[in-house]
């Protein structure tokens, strides 16, 4: 696996003006892909497994297969979606926000 850690840093404000440009001022619609199996998630998404402690956020750093039943695990990354999670051992995260506290997500799906 490849650790070597972010591709890109932005600013937040960097962040949030490249996903409103990409996607509409509707953060519920903005799109992002899974560094490990590629899965294209929204935060809408998210929604129905409000119960199992999915957010909105968890689509920037958690694939849905973590709560709507994974297809493979995040180290395979063969089927979607996975279990991959962003801020475990393996920082796969394309993208680092920062500006205060800083973290890492997924990039915005084409």
């Amino acid at each position: 696996m490849n650790r070597e850690g972010p591709k890109e840093t932005l600013s937040r404000e960097e962040w949030l003006a490249g996903a409103k440009r990409r996607f509409g001022p509707d953060p519920l619609k903005w799109k992002f892909k899974c560094p490990v199996c590629g899965h294209i998630q929204t935060p809408e998404d998210f929604r129905p497994y409000k119960d199992k402690g999915a957010t909105p956020d968890s689509a920037a750093t958690e694939c849905l297969g973590r709560y709507a039943g994974a297809k493979s695990t995040g180290l395979s990354g063969k089927a979607q979606p996975c279990d991959y999670a962003g801020y475990g051992f393996f920082r796969l995260n394309p993208v680092h926000v920062s500006d205060g506290p800083s973290y890492g997500v997924f990039a915005f799906a084409d």
